[in-house]
């Protein structure tokens, strides 16, 4: 703030009658939020220029933009009024206030100046540093001044004294008049003398504490009749620079709790010490905070964690400390952990705080030697089965070792290595046999694991529920299989079971908390929880956060607070969750484990429109941005129903726009069809076998219709969500001599089926999830193909399907990464904001220039 820049003229009469007036609370004649903004100007040295007069005041300033302006001040039955250049009222109150202010430090800084013997003089003007100069145009009454000072002269003027205290919320500023005999009296609130017992010195001393409070920021508080400053930035500097400046004129007394803050904010240092309350029991977690050498108490630490996200925090003989955001996240994240687990504190939670780097963690000795033996497994499996690969062998054990460490865990190998048979193996090998044990998988796959039981472990117990078959029809312990389906609508019995082992297969499937049956599967009870999935990580981090909430909760917190930490921490948070999650998650690649595999050959067909696919595509994409306006997130949010129906009808045309409802067209007008066509023809001349997939069942009837027109002698295979025996087309098709096809819906064939007899695969629509896509692949990309396979991704040109093939490039990398290196997953939105870049049919030369890009 300037001070002292203003040129100054006045009087000393003018002094002493504008001394009487702001004794009153002037404050309260304006608008607070006038007050505020006239305080402002004041603090940033906007006054140019105070004529102060008897009765008035006039003063000039320069605002903001440059512009001088003037106020008006004039007294009349002892109110203020305000006459500016300005007219608007508010603008008048805010010059007001700051000119009061102005002249509230010039009061204060110069009646005290004026010697008695000066009181003949006629004015003093004062320009900044300048010195003082006669001004004999405006006299001073010469027989009311030597009264005035004769009087003073007389009278005992009592000192005011003020002491400087530590509050929870600051610093208080507690006044009190000493009196000549020492004694202290108020001087503030309702017990304080009035203003007619006091002279002129003493009225001096008040006004100028109230301009030296306002200048440092501190507010009078009526309740407490003391100031109070609760800026706990401002503190340190306070007590450093502001405080000598107070001791200038006035007695002061500062406590040591003040001077303390003078230090600045210190750093707590935090450390957990964890023990258990009995061997293989639950966890004790104890936090330590410390400032120096000193332990805060319980009340300390409640306060400081109560307020740790204001800033620093004023602790009563400690100054004001704070914890960095790491710490204070890392405690909060322990209580949601406490929370997701009601109470209990299982072992596992220890890896909540290894991804804590900024949190001291100190171990019991047990403790310490179980987390050792956790990441240095004995080598070898015990008891597993002969005909398992060296890479299944390790599954097995890897899953023998965590349970035995009391925890739980993801196998998440690709699609086709074999995790059906490594859990069958680790039930055969490590039974639970005095509970039932129990394996949740979608309906379609139910039948796949019967038949693996059956083929490798026949003399396993094997229940299904279903209608007519639950769990307390059954008292000896089974291996029981069960749909996510099927378990929620016996969500009810689950309350009074505990199962040995709790099994997930496809674990996506409850990739959303909300739904009924993750409800039901959350609700489960067992000794042993494992999740099994090719595909953890679909389109959000919360499929990864739903899954280890059934495994281990409490290990990622809240879900709220992972959301947000994801979202606001980016590289920080996901460095934390993938140290929270590396040991319970064992992933391994085709690539990687099966050598012996034949490659995988990706490529993309690209397929012509027919005209009539032109031009239908154009007009639902023109109309498209008509009714739902070019922004597409905000779109999204406004009408999200409406845009998918939209993006779903651009995909319709672009594979078929026979399949659009309004369309009754032949097959010819389909370029995919064409394609499809003409491509099978050499591959199923040479005895090849194709799988084609897609999500539209009524796009595969089509496809039906023209490859049986022109390939009758090849024998052509069905599976959608309609086809009773799944396994019957399955089997047909794999057991086949010479060419066959195979139409899969995703729905029907996504997961469960083996269809490696194939080399080919035709993906008419390709998915925009990558993983979804692979799932898909992999039905003939998987354990036992002896061929490479080759997969067509069938693509039209310049549409929405070439620009979804840019997102979905950052989805496989995103789920590439999510057992590793977690990146940010979002929807489409995210990547492109403009309708028309998401759909607008380009030109020849566009999409060269698009594809030259994307190469």
């Amino acid at each position: 703030m300037n001070h002292r820049t203003s040129q100054r003229v006045y009087s000393d009469t003018a002094l002493d009658n504008w001394l009487a007036r702001l004794q009153e609370n002037w404050e309260g004649n304006f608008a607070p939020e006038a007050v505020d903004e006239g305080r402002r100007l004041y603090r940033v040295g906007a006054i140019r220029q105070v004529e102060l007069g008897a009765d008035d005041a006039i003063v000039h300033l320069r605002i903001t933009d440059g512009e001088d302006v003037y106020v008006v001040l004039e007294w009349s039955d002892g109110k203020i009024d305000a006459r500016s250049s300005i007219e608007d009222y508010f603008k008048r109150q805010i010059l007001a206030s700051a000119a009061l202010y102005e002249i509230e430090e010039l009061v204060a800084e110069e009646v005290a100046a004026l010697p008695p013997d000066e009181n003949a003089k006629a004015a003093r003007r004062v320009s900044g540093d300048e010195n003082n100069v006669v001004d004999d145009e405006q006299p001073i009454n010469a027989v009311e001044e030597p009264e005035r000072v004769g009087k003073e002269a007389v009278e005992a003027s009592r000192e005011l004294t003020l002491k400087f205290i530590a509050i929870d919320s600051g610093i208080a500023m507690e006044v009190r008049w000493r009196t000549p005999d020492g004694r202290l009296e108020a001087a503030l609130g309702p017990e304080a003398p009035s203003a007619e017992k006091m002279n002129n010195l003493e009225r001096e001393a008040l006004i100028r504490l109230a301009s030296n409070a306002r200048r440092d920021g501190l507010r009078y508080q009526t309740k407490t009749a003391r100031y109070e400053l609760s800026q706990l930035d401002r503190l340190p500097g306070f007590v450093r620079t502001d405080i000598p400046r107070w001791e200038q004129h006035f007695l002061v007394e500062v406590d040591a709790d003040v001077e303390s803050l003078a230090i600045g904010v210190q750093e707590i240092d935090v450390a957990v010490e964890v023990r258990e309350e009995m061997l293989g029991g639950d966890l004790d977690i104890i936090w330590r905070l410390t400032l120096g050498n000193s332990r805060l108490s319980e009340r300390e630490r409640k306060q400081l964690l109560r307020k740790v996200d204001e800033g620093p925090v004023l602790l009563p003989g400690r100054g004001l400390v704070r914890l960095n955001r790491s710490q204070a996240k890392a405690i909060a994240e322990t209580g949601d952990s406490m929370a997701v687990i009601a109470g209990r504190a299982p072992r596992y939670l220890l890896f909540s705080f290894f991804a804590q780097e900024s949190v001291k963690l100190e171990l019991s000795p047990e403790l310490a030697e179980w987390r050792d033996r956790l990441f240095c497994p004995e080598p070898g499996a015990n008891g597993v089965p002969s005909f398992l690969r060296t890479y299944q062998k390790h599954g097995v054990h890897w899953l023998q070792h965590l349970f035995s460490c009391g925890c739980h865990g993801l196998l998440a190998d690709e699609m086709g290595l074999g995790k059906t048979l490594q859990v069958l193996s680790l039930l055969s090998t490590k039974p639970i046999s005095e509970k039932p044990s129990l394996i949740v998988c979608p309906a379609s796959v139910v039948p796949v694991w019967q038949q693996e039981i059956q083929r490798f472990f026949p003399e396993m117990r094997v229940e299904v529920l279903g209608k007519g078959n639950d769990f307390s029809q059954h008292t000896e312990p089974a291996l029981w299989l069960a749909s996510y389906t099927q378990l929620r609508r016996h969500r009810p019995l689950l309350d009074g079971l505990s199962f040995g082992y709790a099994i997930l297969d496809e674990a996506q499937f409850i990739k959303n908390p909300d739904a009924k049956s993750t409800q039901a599967c959350l609700a489960l009870k067992a000794d042993h929880r494992l999740a099994m999935t090719g595909t953890p990580l679909e389109n959000r981090f919360l499929d990864v956060w739903t899954i280890f909430r059934f495994l281990m909760p409490g290990l990622l917190g809240l879900r709220r607070h992972f959301e947000e930490s994801i979202q606001e921490d980016g590289a920080e948070a996901m460095a934390r969750v993938r140290t929270q999650l590396a040991p319970f998650i064992l992933r391994r690649t085709k690539k990687e484990v099966a050598k012996e595999l034949p490659d995988k050959v990706e490529l993309d067909l690209v397929c012509p429109l027919t005209d009539l696919q032109r031009s239908e595509y154009q007009r639902i994409a023109t109309e498209g941005v008509s009714r739902f306006g070019d922004n597409l997130p905000a779109g999204m949010r406004e009408n999200a129903m409406g845009l998918l129906t939209l993006l779903t009808r651009l995909r319709q045309t672009c594979c078929d726009p026979g399949l659009l409802p309004w369309m009754n067209v032949d097959t010819a007008q389909s370029g995919k069809l064409a394609a499809l066509r003409d491509r099978l023809g050499e591959i199923l001349a040479n005895g090849h076998k194709a799988v084609v997939f897609s999500q539209f069942v009524s796009f595969l009837d089509r496809a039906k219709e023209i490859l049986s027109a022109q390939y009758p002698d090849v024998p052509l295979y069905e599976l959608t969500g309609s086809t009773v025996d799944r396994q019957k087309p399955v089997q047909t098709f794999q057991n086949s001599e010479g060419a066959a096809i195979m139409l899969v819906s995703l729905r029907a064939g996504g997961s469960g089926i083996t269809l490696h007899a194939a080399d080919y695969v035709f993906l008419l629509d390709p998915w925009w999830n990558p993983a979804v896509e692979a799932q898909a692949i992999d039905r003939v990309h998987r354990i036992g193909q002896k061929k490479v396979v080759f997969v067509y991704r069938m693509i039209t040109a310049g549409t929405i399907e070439q620009r979804i093939q840019r997102l979905k490039a950052e989805k496989r990398e995103l789920f590439d990464q999510a057992v590793g290196n977690l990146s940010d997953g979002d929807d489409f939105t995210s990547y492109f904001q403009s309708l028309t870049d998401l759909t607008d049919l380009l030109d020849e030369g566009s999409k060269r220039e698009l594809e030259t890009i994307e190469a």
